[in-house]
């Protein structure tokens, strides 16, 4: 699965876009964390990000330098209401 992860985000990130949305289930968004920071595809599966139903992780790239940072995991202010 993770060899799946790894490469599809591979291929998203060629895309030309300012944005994008990508929906998962909670062990894939772990997954879709650890390829964009780099991590090693070998210790993917030492590492969790737990994520609630429903919630949101916002992935962002620096534009100038193109760091990547993860600004939330897990968020669900959205369904307070």
């Amino acid at each position: 699965m993770a060899r799946r992860i790894y490469e599809a985000m591979m291929d998203l990130l060629t895309l030309e876009v300012d944005e994008l949305v990508i929906v998962t289930h909670g062990y894939t968004a772990g997954l879709v964390v650890a390829a964009w920071i780099g991590m090693p595809i070998e210790a993917a599966g030492h590492v969790a990000f737990p994520v609630p139903s429903g919630s949101i992780t916002t992935l962002r790239e620096d534009s100038r330098f193109h760091n990547r940072a993860v600004v939330t995991i897990g968020d669900i202010r959205h369904l307070d209401s």
